[in-house]
């Protein structure tokens, strides 16, 4: 049992320089002071049926659930000044005040990197009667999420969630405003789906911690707490090259987290490709990882990187 061990001073420059590279795709130059991306969130466009107060409610779902991720430095816009509309204007219905170029401009100016507009569909709920008689309700949410580059108004991802109208996602309660606060909590964990997709990070992995008859069977790579990375995430394993000036990835196995070590630094398991690993990394190949998504039976996300690698 064979421990690939790099050198002191040789960890600290492949330190230094995942650090540097440590990067969202696409991301601005101007980031937060912990080095994550400034990601601004805008109030909820609602049709006017659906209730002031449901929206307000499903939206922070979304930012407790964006927050959780560690990936982002979340602000809202509620707590700008210039960017800040009075709450009876909010009320008022049909508000789509994410659509203005010059608050757009204005959020530019406070240093955001991204934007994240939200669009409710609808929130509802429906009265039943049990055989004994007794009053339920269900409640039903759909809303899309944008992620938009201030700078310039295009669209870095979106997302459409719908919660409460699956077989295994029907929500009940006794009253209307329970069961619509149980279907607007499966924000929190939905919400990671998106992150992933618009946050993308990528890193590589530092060295070989324990391999078994010529396969990598453990490794250690170069994210970590620092960017919300949490015990049984899935991350794609991938050879990076040049070709014809452009730069292929080619997939060759995938980790599991097994146990995150520091801010820069996650101890895991090889799931697959452990020969492929170890041969690229003898012979000097540049090996990146990536975020991964693991999705359940129903299409539901069971094994959520809390943060994605670089």
């Amino acid at each position: 049992m064979k421990k690939y061990l790099l050198s002191y001073w040789k960890k600290a420059v492949l330190l230094i320089a995942c650090a540097v590279s440590m990067l969202p795709v696409g991301a601005q130059e101007e980031e937060s002071a912990n080095g994550k991306p400034n990601v601004f969130i805008d109030y909820f466009w609602r049709p006017i049926e659906v209730s002031f107060t449901w929206t307000e409610n499903l939206r922070n779902n979304v930012i407790e659930g964006i927050n959780a991720t560690g990936r982002v430095a979340l602000l809202d816009v509620d707590t700008f000044s210039a960017l800040a509309i009075e709450e009876e204007r909010r009320k008022s219905g049909e508000l789509s005040a994410g659509d203005d170029m010059e608050r757009l401009r204005v959020m530019t100016q406070e240093g955001a990197n991204y934007l994240i507009q939200g669009r409710v569909a609808s929130i509802a709920t429906t009265k039943k009667k049990t055989n004994d008689g007794n009053i339920y309700y269900t409640a039903t949410c759909a809303y899309t999420l944008k992620v938009i580059n201030p700078a310039d108004g295009k669209l870095v991802s979106t997302k459409t969630f719908k919660h409460g109208d699956g077989i295994t996602d029907i929500i009940t309660a006794d009253t209307e405003d329970e069961a619509v606060a149980k279907v607007s909590r499966k924000a929190v964990k939905a919400v990671r789906e998106l992150v992933e997709d618009a946050f993308k990070l990528q890193g590589t992995i530092l060295e070989i911690a324990l391999e078994k008859k010529s396969e990598a069977k453990e490794v250690y790579i170069s994210i970590g707490s620092d960017h919300g990375v949490g015990n049984g995430a899935y991350f794609s394993v991938c050879i990076e090259r040049e070709v014809a000036g452009r730069t292929s990835q080619k997939e060759i196995g995938q980790l599991k987290v097994k146990n995150v070590e520091g801010g820069d630094l996650t101890l895991c398991e090889v799931k697959k490709g452990g020969k492929e690993i170890k041969a690229a990394m003898e012979g000097g190949q540049k090996v990146v990882v990536k975020n991964m998504l693991k999705k359940g039976p129903f299409g539901d996300v069971t094994n959520v990187v809390n943060s994605v690698l670089q």
